[in-house]
């Protein structure tokens, strides 16, 4: 079992391992189309990244403080 420890404390336990995005999708599907990114254990990771063992992990969204970063960081690469 994979624990995944949200920000307000709550805990949810998965199976098998499975992406940021899909833990943004099991907890509703308005974040899910929300989610720019996830910060897992404290560092900046894409929606596809694969969570495989128990992590803290906080879903960005625009209201993020990390947001503007993220899509700064995606617009450069467009330039």
């Amino acid at each position: 079992m994979i624990a995944i420890t949200l920000p307000d404390g709550s805990r949810r336990e998965f199976e098998s391992p499975l992406s940021v995005g899909e833990v943004a999708a099991s907890i509703g599907a308005g974040l899910a189309k929300a989610a720019l990114a996830g910060k897992v254990d404290g560092k900046l990771v894409d929606t596809s990244h694969r969570i495989e063992h128990d992590v803290a992990l906080e879903i960005v969204t625009d209201k993020h403080p990390d947001a503007l970063e993220i899509l700064r960081h995606s617009t450069a690469h467009l330039l």
